[in-house]
């Protein structure tokens, strides 16, 4: 089946059409922006894994604190994408250790001044440094998702998919 042709392939997930541009059979050539940039969830994640048993995922930025959206949404990919045993091949910017930086959030955001509007939060008060505004919760995913990555690209991974298959 993977020497059919490339061609876009749209799943149905909870009544929603996701569509992809590059796939041949079950491998899925996607970048990040197509798999991150979007509103996708758990469930298209997991719906993928079922979908594809190998994903190519390029362009991987450098991921901040002002691409924290994107960056959950990477987490989550490649934890589904692991915990299903999907073969992953990255082309991203740099080695895995080195795609999530803690900086870029020194200037508040649009979205976080609002959000510190809503919930009356001042500069510098206790509920300031508050993890939904510090990327605590996503720097600890990271690390994970980094020994993940790690994990996916050996010769041990790769032969479980067959058995898991």
């Amino acid at each position: 089946m993977e020497n059919d042709t490339i061609r876009p392939k749209t799943l149905t997930i909870k009544g929603r059409n996701v569509s992809f541009n590059k796939t041949c059979g079950q491998v899925i050539d996607a970048t990040f922006q197509e798999l991150c940039d979007r509103p996708l969830g758990a469930s298209d994640y997991l719906e993928m894994s079922q979908a594809f048993h190998t994903i190519i995922i390029r362009d991987v930025p450098q991921l901040n604190l002002r691409l924290k959206s994107q960056a959950r949404r990477f987490i989550t990919l490649i934890d589904t994408l692991y915990d299903n045993k999907v073969r992953v091949v990255i082309s991203a910017v740099g080695p895995f250790n080195k795609l999530f930086i803690a900086e870029g959030d020194s200037e508040y955001t649009d979205e976080k001044r609002m959000l510190m509007d809503d919930l009356a939060i001042c500069h510098g008060s206790d509920n300031h440094n508050s993890n939904i505004f510090t990327g605590e919760e996503e720097l600890f995913a990271f690390d994970r998702t980094v020994s993940r990555l790690s994990e996916m690209q050996t010769k041990e991974y790769w032969d479980q998919w067959e058995h898991h298959r």
